[in-house]
């Protein structure tokens, strides 16, 4: 996939998971609420739901707001799943939450799906094996300060 549609992909992600996140917590999402979160002019905010509904991803209904559509709805909450995973593995190894937050959020866009699987299963590993864990972080901390 050529860069500029991997930045294309991105942003169009980044759209679905604020969508997603603004309807969970206000009922609804207006292009207003979309300039204002993601720091961008309106008539971007315009193209980019107008593509994003042509994809099947939103019912746009104007001067009503907008809404994720079942398939708009699988992709936001997969990216937060990818978010959270690489987010939580960071963490666990010692990064700080504030830098392993701005960290997940390039990263979430670019990983293949057997590796987010294996992450995942990490994760999931170490929650369950703290020792593990414990011994994994002394020994990076004790090689890079």
């Amino acid at each position: 996939m050529a860069s500029q549609e991997k930045r294309d992909m991105s942003r169009s992600e980044d759209y679905l998971v604020m969508i997603y996140n603004l309807h969970q917590q206000k009922g609804y999402t207006s292009t207003l609420d979309l300039s204002e979160r993601l720091g961008v002019k309106p008539p971007t905010v315009s193209s980019m739901v107008a593509k994003l509904a042509r994809d099947g991803y939103l019912v746009h209904e104007p001067y009503r707001g907008m809404r994720l559509t079942p398939s708009g709805t699988t992709v936001a909450r997969s990216i937060i799943r990818r978010h959270e995973t690489v987010e939580a593995f960071l963490i666990m190894l010692g990064i700080d939450k504030g830098v392993a937050h701005t960290d997940s959020e390039g990263l979430e866009h670019h990983l293949h799906p057997v590796t987010l699987r294996k992450l995942e299963q990490l994760v999931e590993f170490f929650r369950n094996n703290p020792d593990i864990l414990r011994a994994i972080r002394n020994a990076v901390d004790e090689t890079h300060p």
